[in-house]
């Protein structure tokens, strides 16, 4: 029993045969027919060729190995075809990895945990998974099926189980009559039913009740908050408005609210982690070489002061990409000391090993933070447009006219910022940050958000941005997923 070989192309096309014998007929395989690979100038993923008559004996099992996604409270059934009836039963073991936990009332359970049978006198087998919602998962899981024949040969089909994603509320507290957008308690009659009476926001507004109804405080639900949740000065404190946000350091692990310790911040709600930004950086020229810069702070290369161009990552959205800094060229190669800089940003110049060049663009400083298991994640990306305004409070958003210290902006300070208040918006006028997501129809073209005012624009990718970095704990192959493969 044998792993028949195709082509790159083959794999690519994402058919997949694993070939086998029934255990009355392994010793009739011969070395030469496990060999063998096949024609697959078609790309059938037709594994079988010649006329031995050893064929007879060996079965090809088709497996999909597009990655897919299961959502919980729902049963997917997975479907492996044989290229012919086989005679007698026909077993490959079966390997199940991820973090997903098996059980009932756990992430999921499935029909066989050990092999993949197919029946004697059958050209088909079936595994059946069932998912469960839990209240206390957010984030996706991992669940990878490996099928393995007795020559040892292996194929990885990838799974994901959702979730329990929450959306974050807007943040707004206030009410409005129209003219007035700081009202203590909700107007009756056709200004009822406003936003600040519904959602995870209501939790700490006492008025939210006032007047024509609104959602019941609950104190027990998980993403309620007691009196303390409140106090910015408590350690347990998570923020305000329905956030709640918890502060990561550099090796992964939680630390207390009032930290200045930490490089990320988890949100509890939407499950998301997100590095934030450091303070202002200094980029001052070499004394020496023309042309040539470097970091004031060796270690701060996610400055906010910092700005690159849009630019796909290897994690991240595939679209127009290219090589391109904002010195018309890479910067500095590993081993040149301390010229892993511009005078837009910079990079860390104490690590070694960088397969990909560095530039000032969004999708570099992705890879360079996955290089670096920035917070112990590999899988940095730039965030999409719902993920970077999912961390904005409206009820902080700024009016243009009231723009006159231009470090304020919508995110928590407490969790966001820094001492100097530099750590989003840095003085420089530059509020834009990049997200992910492309203007359909417009390849020059990709979302960026103003974190001041809280609206979404359109940036041309050629101008230069900040960038705030997002990890969802979801494997690699996941992050182009179109779309969702369950079935009820």
């Amino acid at each position: 029993m044998h792993l028949k070989k195709l082509s790159f192309l083959a794999i690519l096309l994402l058919s997949l045969g694993l070939t086998g014998c029934g255990s009355d007929n392994l010793d009739t395989v011969s070395s030469d027919n496990s060999d063998s690979t096949g024609d697959t100038s078609d790309n059938t993923g037709d594994t079988n060729s010649g006329d031995s008559s050893d064929d007879n004996n060996v079965y090809t099992a088709t497996f999909d190995i597009t990655p897919r996604v299961i959502q919980r409270g729902q049963t997917l059934v997975l479907h492996y075809p044989l290229d012919k009836t086989t005679p007698s039963e026909l077993d490959y073991s079966l390997e199940i990895t991820g973090t997903a936990v098996m059980g009932t009332n756990e992430d999921y359970i499935i029909s066989n945990s050990s092999v993949l049978t197919f029946a004697a006198g059958t050209n088909t087998a079936s595994l059946t998974i069932t998912t469960y919602q839990k209240q206390d998962v957010y984030d996706a899981r991992s669940l990878s099926l490996t099928f393995t024949d007795s020559d040892g040969d292996e194929l990885t089909q990838p799974l994901l189980i959702s979730g329990d994603v929450y959306l974050n509320d807007s943040g707004v507290t206030d009410y409005s009559d129209g003219s007035d957008f700081n009202l203590g308690a909700q107007p009756g009659g056709d200004l009822a039913l406003q936003d600040a009476a519904y959602g995870l926001d209501v939790i700490i507004n006492p008025s939210a009740l006032a007047n024509a109804g609104g959602d019941t405080q609950d104190a027990s639900s998980q993403f309620y908050k007691n009196s303390r949740d409140i106090d910015n000065a408590d350690t347990e404190y998570k923020g305000r408005a329905g956030f709640r946000f918890v502060k990561i350091g550099h090796d992964g692990m939680p630390r207390t609210a009032n930290s200045a310790n930490y490089s990320c911040v988890e949100d509890e709600v939407t499950g998301l982690t997100w590095q934030v930004k450091g303070p202002t950086n200094i980029i001052i020229p070499d004394p020496v070489v023309a042309d040539r810069f470097q970091m004031s702070s060796i270690q701060n290369y996610s400055a906010a002061n910092f700005i690159y161009l849009w630019n796909a990552s290897a994690l991240d959205t595939q679209g127009k990409s290219w090589d391109s800094s904002l010195n018309d060229g890479p910067l500095e190669e590993a081993g040149d000391g301390n010229h892993f800089a511009n005078s837009h940003c910079g990079y860390r110049n104490d690590f070694y090993g960088r397969t990909e060049p560095l530039y000032c663009s969004s999708g570099s400083y992705a890879n360079e933070a996955n290089f670096l298991a920035a917070c112990g994640q590999t899988n940095w990306v730039v965030p999409t447009v719902e993920q970077l305004r999912s961390i904005i409070n409206y009820n902080n958003v700024i009016d243009y006219a009231s723009l006159n210290i231009t470090t304020d902006h919508a995110l928590s300070d407490t969790f966001f910022d820094c001492a100097g208040n530099d750590c989003v918006v840095n003085n420089d006028s530059n509020p834009i940050y990049w997200t992910s997501s492309q203007v359909k129809g417009a390849d020059g073209l990709a979302w960026c958000i103003n974190v001041q005012t809280g609206s979404v624009n359109t940036c041309n990718k050629n101008e230069a941005h900040k960038v705030m970095l997002v990890s969802s704990n979801i494997p690699a192959e996941f992050f182009t997923q179109a779309a969702d493969d369950s079935e009820e």
